[in-house]
């Protein structure tokens, strides 16, 4: 008896479950439904956040770049090795202003220049000009400058500027090593782009812009150049 008890039929085995009405159907279709927009919404703002943190990172690698070229160790090393240049301090003390300038010149074309990058050298005194020495056509358009006053035997002679920098190689650096698009604009007019980068559409300081049927992310931030001219650096990143 008790084992025909134990072999009833599957319905006596299991609870009967309540039918499932047209409205609980519904009911649930419209909560997956629901559950697969949330999903792909959220998949979206990660995506968009994703992007963001890209470019913020990316701005912050080109904000670090610059201050590198224009206030870093090597730039201090390059200017106390010119300081130190016994042909120019002499020619400087003797009034030799020529003379400087082809000094300033043979420094640029050394062989040693190929591995420090020095772009541009000049001296000034109050507001003359007494050397200005450029490696090439791009050096008229450089990172801002180190200075230091020049002495000998404790007279004034004058106040060096060096750049180890143009804004051209600026753009190609920063290009390279983030794959961003890179413009610099200087007060000016000088503009350095790098390649697919828009250089005479207006851009925001930050958001996006669409550029021929292209989506991009932009951020931007200010630095001085050389003579302290205002130069304005954006970083476009593909949406």
């Amino acid at each position: 008896m008790a084992l025909a008890a134990c072999g009833s039929t599957p319905a006596a085995r299991a609870p009967a479950q309540p039918p499932t009405s047209s409205a609980s159907l519904q009911a649930h279709t419209s909560t997956d439904s629901l559950s697969s927009s949330s999903a792909a919404t959220t998949r979206a703002a990660v995506r968009a956040r994703s992007h963001r943190s890209r470019i913020d990172r990316i701005l912050e690698v080109a904000k670090l770049s610059y201050r590198s070229e224009a206030r870093g160790a090597k730039l201090m090393q390059q200017l106390r090795r010119i300081a130190r240049d016994r042909i120019l301090l002499n020619a400087l003390s003797r009034g030799d202003v020529g003379g400087a300038q082809a000094e300033a010149d043979a420094q640029l074309r050394s062989p040693l220049n190929h591995f420090v990058h020095v772009t541009r050298i000049s001296v000034v005194r109050g507001s003359r000009v007494l050397v200005n020495a450029t490696v090439n056509p791009d050096g008229v358009f450089v990172v801002a400058p180190g200075s230091r006053v020049l002495r000998l035997h404790g007279r004034l002679l004058g106040t060096l500027l060096v750049s180890i920098q143009d804004v051209t190689g600026y753009v190609k650096v920063v290009h390279d090593v983030t794959g961003a698009d890179v413009l610099v604009r200087g007060a000016s007019g000088h503009v350095r782009a790098s390649r697919g980068a828009p250089s005479v559409v207006r851009l925001p300081s930050s958001g996006h812009v669409t550029i021929a049927g292209r989506r991009y992310a932009v951020r931007s931030f200010r630095e001085l150049g050389w003579g302290n001219e205002p130069l304005m650096v954006w970083i476009l990143l593909r949406a």
